[in-house]
């Protein structure tokens, strides 16, 4: 329960700061509230907005095997007697521009954040009277590489500590007792920096809300297909925690769309909280609201799209893929071009012709089981009970771990669904329930039909 206040707390809570990132539910109603806000919100809801961040996902800045072995040794010196505090309030933090903003990347909101200017190596300085031991850093443009500096001997000297992780937009950083620390961007040509939220940490065990990203699963047993960050949670959130946390199966989640970083955040923090630790996979489409298949495809762009889907099935090779209804649960448009290209990808993928790129790069791969959300007749449905205690996560069960994780989606509070002809809100309980997300049917299987129902991994050895 501490773990998810604290979490609630980072989302943030007052949607008024989050406009922006609310207008990209999917919804024609929340479309229709979109609108610029000002400066402390997010607003980048294009992925070619910010070049930068569509790195973010790709091993470009593994850990050196030093790195990891100070890592470890810095982690046992914070103690396992009691647990690390938030010393963030109490820590004078300098920005290279606009130190007015300083506020916005503490404040444990989401919704906020800081940019630099477009300038040469932005960075941030924090000085601490308390000893530091950890750091969490929640990028909203991360560079292309950064360091962590502490002072040298000279006055003004700042020297390397160790090179940043941009594998992750939530990376945690352990330190050895700092009273001071640059995050300096070491990206050539003028660029900006920009954090959603920095915590630092005293000495102590770091609270399990704080993130620790593993790389995400090179070899896949399911891979989940989301069009948008929430979507996971409303109709595979209790799949995902039993699969991912219960079983310890190799899970990849890939939303198609991230919408914002605001978004991507609330993706990454609801994925945590069902227990996964392996990093998802964001597909850079833009969120955007159709009725049709054709109209979504015309937006994204049918080409782009079924070119993604085929290098994600060739790059995690998944043994099982579960995708969205074919009618896009309540009628969106990207839910059933996701639902579409899964399928046509099925037989895409496995296909040497079909994006040549992706099969010089990871080879062909033909998926076993592919699964449809509500597809098929009762009788051949694969049917679940998401309400079993899971003893991975302490007791909780797939449905209430799916229930909080969705609690942290803060900016699609207000977001809403016509059901039965009536707007009703968003929820794992009511919209997962009207759209049975304990509900899929084996759309086609190389590994003949399924017998128990209640597998996704049936007759998978």
């Amino acid at each position: 329960m501490a773990a998810m206040l604290a979490l609630l707390l980072c989302a943030g809570t007052a949607l008024g700061e989050g406009t922006q990132a609310t207008a990209q539910a999917d919804t024609p109603l929340q479309q229709a509230l979109e609108s610029e806000t000002a400066a402390q919100t997010d607003p980048l809801s294009e992925p070619t907005e910010d070049k930068t961040e569509m790195r973010i996902g790709e091993e470009t800045s593994p850990e050196t095997s030093a790195e990891a072995k100070q890592d470890e040794n810095a982690a046992a010196n914070t103690g396992n007697a009691t647990e690390a505090p938030d010393i963030t309030a109490a820590c004078e933090i300098k920005l290279c521009s606009t130190p007015w903003n300083t506020t916005m990347i503490t404040d444990q909101q989401y919704t906020t954040y800081w940019d630099s200017y477009k300038i040469r190596n932005p960075w941030v300085v924090i000085h601490s009277e308390t000893p530091m031991y950890g750091l969490y850093l929640c990028f909203r443009r991360m560079p292309e590489s950064f360091e962590l500096q502490i002072p040298g001997m000279e006055e003004g000297e700042w020297i390397p500590l160790r090179q940043g992780d941009t594998r992750f937009q939530h990376t945690f950083y352990p330190l050895e007792g700092l009273h001071d620390l640059r995050i300096q961007s070491t990206q050539t040509g003028t660029h900006k920096m920009g954090f959603n939220e920095i915590f630092v940490f005293g000495q102590g065990e770091i609270p399990d809300w704080v993130q620790r990203w593993e790389p995400t699963e090179e070899k896949a047993d399911i891979l989940f297909f989301s069009a948008h960050p929430d979507d996971e949670l409303l109709f595979y959130g209790g799949a995902i925690a039993t699969y991912a946390a219960e079983k310890r199966k190799r899970v990849v989640v890939a939303y198609l769309s991230y919408s914002n970083t605001t978004r991507r955040s609330e993706a990454l923090n609801g994925l945590w909280t069902l227990g996964v630790r392996h990093y998802p996979e964001f597909g850079g489409f833009a969120d955007g609201w159709s009725n049709k298949l054709s109209a979504a495809y015309d937006k994204a762009g049918k080409k782009k799209v079924l070119t993604w889907v085929t290098e994600m099935y060739r790059k995690h090779q998944p043994e099982v893929v579960v995708t969205h209804d074919l009618n896009g649960e309540y009628g969106h448009g990207q839910h059933k071009m996701m639902a579409d290209a899964a399928i046509r990808c099925y037989e895409l993928a496995a296909d040497p012709a079909e994006d040549p790129a992706s099969a010089s790069a990871y080879g062909t791969w033909q998926v076993r089981k592919l699964y449809v959300h509500l597809w098929g007749d009762e009788s051949s449905q694969t049917r679940f009970d998401w309400h079993v205690p899971l003893e991975s996560m302490g007791g909780k069960t797939g449905l209430e771990l799916a229930e909080e994780a969705y609690a942290l989606h803060v900016t699609q509070a207000s977001a809403k669904v016509k059901i039965g002809g009536k707007w009703h809100l968003l929820s794992v309980e009511e919209t997962g329930t009207a759209f049975s997300n304990t509900t899929f049917g084996l759309y086609a299987s190389q590994v003949g039909p399924d017998e128990s129902h209640t597998d996704f991994l049936e007759h998978i050895e």
